[in-house]
Order: structure tokens, then C-alpha cells, then sequence
């Protein structure tokens, strides 16, 4: 079996709350510009996405230091020397953002950066990155539980970083809605009779692959080709078919059924979303949607979307008791799915 050894996580320092948006000069995506005031527009954001505030990484820093720090709280936690980790994955979006720079750099690979900071020798320990959009820590713990499986591993850092501020388009509604954290665990090889009871993952690449892309900014005078663009309606339908049937497909694999969950760490995307995922799930297994409450524990209205950072962070604040109203107990079986670019999602079904 595996286990999640140690979990640790990282808030950026800059608190962005939505008024701070409200100079912003929005564009639609032909490249007019919308009539409505930026009080008007974050007002609606918010009654929408439930987003608040979110957090950003000051601009004189690159990615490194809260991918490091995460991942020395999650190694402390865990109670591991550095040097016995087997592997290293890195789940990330665009690389290591540069300082006071919108752009970034993947080559030397996020985990080598990590690896080398960190001071680890062990040449057995592999570390690489994982491009996977917003499931990409959860498809990153999927593979260190295979290679740990396999008898290849008995302890794997999972990382997942976002620094999506670098890339908002700030004439673009979406720019409101991602922000930057990083989570991190070490998933370890156990002989105790609880971990990974199962995982799954879809992958569809359609025509859903344009839902979500790296584009020009909505304002043509706009310099640049590489922020942030999304079909806010598509990526809504396909999370709200797809992310109930990703999970009911690792709850067969499990055999469990949705009423033996004790908690769902759901993507945070959105208030709405989450909810609607929820009701959708509910009727896959014909229950009453109250079968759900206090289940669902939420980041986003405070740490808005931050991507493929989200569920190790949220985990790694439960686990720690700092997020209000959520403890997971020893014996209590948890689902963590998510959703994103590409389009993917995946789930894993977890008992402490």
C-alpha cells in the first residue's frame, strides 16, 4: 500500500483582494471593451465564483522558494531524510517564473531545480516534472504510487506548484480567477492496511483541447501570446459530467460507494461548480444530495483557483487543523478529483 507520509504547504505572501481589480479596463474576447465599470465586474465574479481574495508571489521572486519551502515542510512532516527519497515529481503549469518577468523557463526541469536546492546526492533519486494542468498533483501521486507499487520506490515527493499570476491577461475577466500556492507531500510504501485504495484517470483531447489555452491578451494593444485563456461554459459542462463519472469509476474500482465517503477534496474552481459537481454526483448513485453536507470543504473563497496547487494545499491545512471545520480521522476514507486543461480529470480514493 501507499501512504501519505507528510504533507506541507505554502501561502504567497501578496493577499489580492477582488477590489484591487477594479481599475482594470476589461476586454471581451473579440477585443472590445466591456462598458461595464471594474466594481460592477469583480461584484459579479464574486456572487459567481465565490472568490474573495486570492494570493500572489511577490514579483521579485521566481518559483523556487515556495516550491522548496513546501517541500521541506512535507519531508519534515513525513520524518524522511532528503537523501532517502526515491523520486521526485514536479506538477506544474509553465516552469519557474522569472523575476519581474512574464515569462518562464522548463529546462533545467522544475524537480532538478527542486532536487538541487534542496541538497539532495542521491543520483537514484529521478526527479522530473509532470504536465498535466490543474489534476496534475493527483495524476503526479498516481505515479509515485505505481512506482512504489512496483516495487521501484518506498518514498516519492509530490509537488504541486502554480504561479499563475504571471500569466493574467489583466483585461480579461478570467485574470480574476487564478492565483499562486504550492502543496507537497511524500507518499511512502506501507505494510498497514490503509493509503491509495484506488485511482482513476480520463483523458479526452477533443475538441474540448481548446477549452483551455495560452493565447493572446483580449486587448489588442496588449503585448505578449502567453496568458491565461479559458471557455469558461465548456470547461463548467465537462467538469460537471466528467469529474462525477471519474469518481464513480475509482469508487467501483474501490468497491465502495459514495455514501462510505467521509470526505470530498474537490478542485477549486469554483463555488458553483463544486456544488453542482456535488448534485451530480448524487444523482449517479440515486442519494440524497444531504449526504454530502460537511463533506465539502472549500479554499476558494479565500485562496481563489490555484490550480494544481489546490488539493495538496487544502490537504496539507486540514491535516494540520488550519482549515475551520474539517479534521480527517484515522480509519475515514477520502475522494480528491480534479479538473483541467487538456481536458483531464482523475480521482483518487484514500483511507487514513
Amino acid at each position: 500500500m501507499t501512504i501519505i507520509k507528510g504533507t506541507g504547504s505554502i501561502l504567497p505572501e501578496l493577499v489580492v483582494t477582488n477590489e484591487q481589480f477594479n481599475d482594470h479596463v476589461f476586454y471581451d474576447k473579440s477585443g472590445t471593451q466591456l462598458p461595464k465599470q471594474g466594481a460592477e465586474v469583480t461584484a459579479k465574479l464574486e456572487s459567481i465564483t465565490g472568490i474573495r481574495e486570492r494570493r500572489y508571489v511577490p514579483f521579485d521572486q521566481d518559483s523556487r522558494p515556495l516550491m522548496t519551502k513546501a517541500a521541506e515542510l512535507a519531508i519534515e512532516n513525513a520524518g524522511v531524510n532528503p537523501n532517502d527519497l526515491d523520486g521526485i515529481i514536479v506538477a506544474h503549469n509553465a516552469g519557474n517564473m522569472l523575476i519581474d518577468e512574464n515569462y518562464f523557463h522548463t529546462v533545467p526541469n522544475m524537480a532538478a531545480l527542486l532536487k538541487n536546492t534542496l541538497g539532495i546526492t542521491n543520483y537514484e533519486c529521478f526527479a522530473y516534472d509532470i504536465l498535466f494542468a490543474c489534476p496534475g498533483w493527483l495524476q503526479a501521486s498516481i505515479q509515485a504510487h505505481q512506482a512504489i507499487n512496483n516495487g521501484d520506490a518506498e518514498n516519492i515527493l509530490v509537488v504541486g506548484i502554480e504561479v499563475a499570476s504571471r500569466l493574467l491577461d489583466p483585461h480579461d475577466l478570467d485574470s480574476m480567477i487564478l492565483a499562486d500556492g504550492c502543496g507537497a507531500a511524500v507518499l511512502s510504501k506501507t505494510s498497514e492496511n490503509k493509503g491509495v485504495l484506488a485511482c482513476a484517470t480520463f483523458s479526452h483531447a477533443q475538441s474540448d483541447v481548446s477549452n483551455i489555452y495560452l493565447g493572446k491578451s483580449n486587448n489588442p494593444e496588449q503585448d505578449g501570446n502567453c496568458w491565461f485563456k479559458m471557455n469558461g461554459k465548456e470547461v463548467y459542462r465537462y467538469a460537471t459530467t466528467w469529474v462525477p463519472k471519474v469518481i464513480q469509476k475509482v469508487l467501483d474500482k474501490a468497491n465502495l460507494n459514495v455514501t462510505d465517503i467521509d470526505m470530498f477534496l474537490f478542485h477549486q474552481a469554483n463555488d458553483k461548480l463544486i456544488h453542482a459537481i456535488a448534485k451530480n454526483l448524487a444523482e449517479l448513485y440515486q442519494t440524497d444530495l444531504a449526504n454530502f453536507d460537511g463533506k465539502l470543504p472549500m479554499t476558494i473563497q479565500f485562496l481563489g483557483n490555484t490550480s494544481v496547487a489546490t488539493i495538496p494545499t487544502m490537504l496539507d491545512m486540514i491535516l494540520r487543523g488550519k482549515l475551520e471545520g474539517y479534521e480527517i480521522h484515522e480509519g475515514q476514507k477520502v475522494v480528491m478529483a480534479s479538473v483541467g486543461a487538456g481536458m483531464h480529470c482523475n480521482a483518487i480514493v484514500y483511507q487514513f
